[in-house]
Order: structure tokens, then sequence, then C-alpha cells
């Protein structure tokens, strides 16, 4: 992608040749002719990879506009290049003391110009990607305190439940009492919930990091998506049979090749996302219903539900996590983490997913993903 130049000399002559000289060279430029009409553009949303400003100019100086680009948080990155027409020292001292990056002396040759320039920018991409690195290996860090942090003292109280929960049902008989058996359900109840959060706020972080991506880049697997999806289903039978709920799926024709690449575990992980959070909003002895078929070059999974439905003002929301659709009305039991996760590796898997919904009516998630051309 091309870098955006801005240009601010009060000079129409100069002016005129900087901007030719760089568009040449493949930039895209922006010119002012001082800084007050600089700070405008950049006030109206223009955000350049490298501003080059004059010093002496009317209205608002160099210096003046180099400290009030400085005030917007933003823009505070962008490397800054001061123009003299003097080049005394202490032009040089004042502009060095204030933050700029670099400074160049006028009349200079076009050749110096460009140069001081692909440096510049070559200098601040170098330290983004430096700075980028740094960002990934400290999401890879969290990822792993993520992981051990949270699922080790949880695998202790899991066990420990379950362990605490049979010795009770031997020693009392005819058993626990009401009271103690609330409890334990309770405390069952909780941990798998805390459970669920861990696994979910561990996928999560490993998606925003990229290690999702790379993961399936290195390790898909050919998938027939069929099972895939039959997998999710059945994760979620006890769920389901606790709502009352009916899921049924309806295959692909047996002609339909619905082979997919990606990773078993995390297809299996958002197909199972989208059906809980159908079951979830389905009324107590509803259906929900999944069809699988394949059309074209994309094998594409409906999935639907015709339960509460979701309004269009939480629509806009409902991919972005922490946000559960119409809570205060119908408590779930959630953070709202599920449909995020399932976009994150439908996408990351090269597929897309929508939905769309009515108000008391129902909801229907559709997902498509790339096909494998059978083997010959």
């Amino acid at each position: 992608m091309q870098a955006t130049i801005l240009f601010v000399e009060d000079n129409k002559d100069l002016r005129k040749n900087a901007a030719l000289v760089l568009e040449l060279e493949g930039y895209e430029v922006q010119v002012a002719r001082d800084g007050r009409e600089a700070l405008d553009l950049l006030e109206g949303g223009l955000v350049p990879d490298l501003i080059v400003s004059d010093i002496m100019m009317p209205r608002m100086d160099g210096y003046q506009f180099f400290e009030a680009v400085r005030q917007i948080p933003s823009l505070r990155a962008v490397p800054f290049i001061f123009l003299t027409a003097r080049g005394s020292r202490r032009d040089i001292s004042t502009g060095r003391m204030m933050g700029a990056d670099d400074y160049l002396v006028k009349p200079f040759e076009p050749e110096d110009f460009l140069i001081a320039v692909e440096n510049k920018l070559k200098r601040t991409a170098d330290i983004r990607a430096h700075a980028a690195e740094g960002l990934n290996d400290a999401r890879r860090m969290l990822i792993q305190l993520l992981s051990h942090e949270l699922r080790t003292p949880l695998t202790y109280v899991t066990g420990g439940f379950a362990l605490l929960a049979e010795e009770l049902e031997m020693q009392q008989e005819p058993g626990p009492t009401d009271d103690i058996r609330v409890s334990l359900e309770l405390i069952q109840n909780g941990t798998l919930r805390l459970n669920r959060l861990a696994e979910q706020m561990v996928l999560y972080s490993q998606l925003i990091s990229g290690y999702i991506a790379q993961q399936i880049s290195e390790l898909s697997d050919e998938l027939e998506l069929e099972f895939v999806v039959g997998d999710a289903v059945t994760l979620l039978n006890k769920y389901a049979e606790t709502r009352q709920v009916t899921v049924d799926i309806l295959a692909a024709a047996p002609d339909a090749v619905t082979v997919v690449a990606g990773i078993r575990d995390l297809l299996t992980t958002a197909f199972s996302e989208i059906v809980r959070n159908a079951i979830q909003y389905s009324h107590e002895g509803g259906q929900v219903e999944i069809v699988i078929e394949r059309q074209g070059d994309r094998a594409v999974v409906v999935v639907t539900d015709h339960g509460l439905g979701i309004s269009k003002a939480d629509q806009e929301n409902i991919w972005n996590v922490m946000i559960q659709s119409d809570r205060d009305r119908n408590e779930q039991q959630g953070i709202g983490m599920g449909l995020p996760i399932a976009r994150g590796i439908i996408e990351a898997h090269g597929g897309q997913i929508e939905l769309h919904s009515a108000e008391g009516e129902g909801t229907q998630v559709t997902v498509r993903l790339p096909v494998l051309s059978p083997s010959p």
C-alpha cells in the first residue's frame, strides 16, 4: 500500500514541485499552505504516514503546527521532518528538542529529499514491525498464562467436586438430603460455567493473537462437514435434553461433496457455539433444524431456531464480545463470547457467517466454507 505524505509549505512553487516529485515515486500526497490548513486536514480525518513541514509560515508556523499535531493521540507516532531555509543551529536544536524526527535545509535537491523521505518511512516501518513482533510475543505469553492459570485450578475444583459428590452418595442412605442435592447442583453448574468461560477466554485469545490462523495454515485436514456438525450436536445432547429442545440434521444429498479443509476440533467448536445459541434461545419443546448442502464451490450450513429471536438493535452488536442479546429480559448465563468465537474460527478457515433474525419468530445462522474438489 502506498504511503501518504502531508507536505506543508507556504511557497507555492516549492509545494507544487515537491508534490510532483513525491507523486512520481508513487506516494500519495496531500499539501497545505500553512500549519492551520494542514491541521484542518488532520482534524478532518487525514492520517498520513509522514509529515514534512516548513518552519516559517503565516498564521501557524511549523513549531506551533508540530505541537498541535502531538496533541492528537492518533497522530503522535507519525514521523515529522522540518524544513528550514536557514539551517542554523538554533532551528535544528529547537526542532530536536521538540521531538522532530529529522530536518532538511532549503534549497535541497530532489534526490536528497526522496532519500530523507524513504529513510524515514523505512525506519518507521521497521520500528512498527518490531513493536508488532513484541506484541505478538506478549500475546502468546498471555495465552499460555491463561491456559495454565485458569484451567489448572478449575481441574482441581472439578475433580474434587466429583469425589465429594460420590462420597456423599455412598455415605448417606438412601442418598443426600434435598438441601445437599441442591447445593451440589449449584456447585456443579457454577463449576461447569467457569470451565466454559475459561475455555472461551483461551480460545478467543488464540484467535486475536493470530495463533489459530497459523495452526489452520499448518495443520488442516480434509473433513466431511456432515460429521463435524454431527459431532457438535452430539456434544450438546444433554444440554438440548435439559432445555427440552429437539435438534434435527438434514444432511446434504448423497452426491453433494461437502469436504472442507480445516482443524476438526476448531470447526466442531464453532458449530457447537452456533447450535448452543439456537438451543439457548428456543422455547421449551422447540426445534432446531440444521441443513447441510453444497452451493457451487461452498459448503453451506444453515442453523434455524423458532425461538425468541433477536431485536434489530441487538443484531448490530451480536458479533461483539461481552454482548448478549436481550440480557435484561432473558438471562441466559453467559457473557456473549460464543458467536464472536464461532465467527473468528469460520473466517480463519476462509469462510463467512451471517445471521438473520426476527424478534419473536426465531433466528437463522448461515455458514459458508470453501469446499475441496473431490480427488480424481
